[in-house]
């Protein structure tokens, strides 16, 4: 990755250069070990659950703009 660059790296191994960066700081975290058995966790529940929290109110905010949004266009058609 580093010497022919995330792009072509990437598309050579068809994965996201998100799942890259991903690997490369679980690498830089836990060093060749961390591939070689189960994946370690770090995760803390209640983060955890304030981030699927965080998910479901951006997309009920994100739902409510575009209702916004349509009503504030039809408005401006209607006579």
């Amino acid at each position: 990755m580093k010497k022919e660059g995330v792009s072509k790296t990437s598309r050579q191994l068809e994965i996201s250069s998100t799942t890259l960066y991903k690997w490369e700081r679980h690498f830089d975290e836990h060093g060749e070990k961390g591939f070689m058995s189960k994946p370690i966790s770090n995760k803390n529940p209640e983060l955890e659950k304030l981030k699927k929290e965080n998910h479901e109110l951006k997309m009920l905010v994100a739902e409510k703009e575009l209702i916004i949004r349509v009503q504030n266009e039809l408005l401006k058609k209607s006579p």
